[in-house]
């Protein structure tokens, strides 16, 4: 008895229709053209995003470190003012205007913070200076021992100072510049930047460093 003919098997690409899937998929794919251009974009502006954040808190911290350098050269320059302050009433033999002013001005110094905090900091230095230039004019003080030595070492630390002021207005400066630009304001909205304000003590007292004429009379 002849069997029935069977119908040739066909490939596996014919059997699972293969290539009507794939152009259906790629016409599926293409309607949805503005829902890739959407995601490009959101991803685009993610990326973006957390790249000015990380660069934002970089330009923070450094603003933070600049700021601690300049903090403890002031702290190394208070704990000489109560020598300095000593030395003069010792030699001098009575008290001068300037010592209290100098007095208050640290006082006022340590008991405050934020953008007052450099003002105040900016009076200690120029009281600070008046008070060298007018100790180095009077003989007896000027040839002491111990005068001198505060002074060179006021002298060192003013420098100091004003290379550690300098490098953190910088960095304030391209922190400000970066917290101006589009990206960083919409962060600003959303998760506030912390403020930074330049630091301000005034023309660089090179005075405190320069030899007193001294008339020995």
């Amino acid at each position: 008895m002849q069997q029935p003919a069977t119908a040739p098997a066909g490939s596996f690409s014919e059997d699972t229709r293969l290539y009507e899937r794939s152009v259906d998929s790629t016409n599926f794919l293409l309607d949805l053209w503005w829902l890739w251009l959407i995601i490009a974009v959101v991803t685009v502006a993610v990326v973006t995003i957390m790249g000015m954040r990380r660069k934002m808190a970089a330009l923070e911290a450094r603003c933070a470190a600049a700021f601690g350098d300049v903090d403890a050269l002031l702290a190394e320059r208070h704990a000489l003012i109560p020598n300095l302050v000593a030395v003069t009433k010792e030699h001098i033999g009575h008290e001068i205007a300037v010592l209290d002013r100098l007095l208050e001005a640290q006082q006022n110094a340590l008991e405050t913070f934020g953008r007052n905090r450099m003002t105040a900091e900016t009076e200690v230095g120029n009281a600070v200076n008046q008070l060298v230039n007018i100790a180095g004019s009077m003989p007896k003080l000027a040839s002491s021992s111990q005068f001198p030595e505060l002074r060179l070492e006021l002298s060192r630390i003013e420098e100091r100072v004003t290379a550690a002021r300098r490098y953190y207005n910088t960095t304030v400066a391209e922190y400000d510049a970066a917290r101006g630009g589009f990206v960083s304001g919409l962060l600003a909205r959303f998760a506030p930047l912390p403020e930074h304000d330049r630091f301000d003590l005034g023309e660089q007292r090179a005075e405190i460093a320069a030899p007193q004429r001294v008339a020995f009379g």
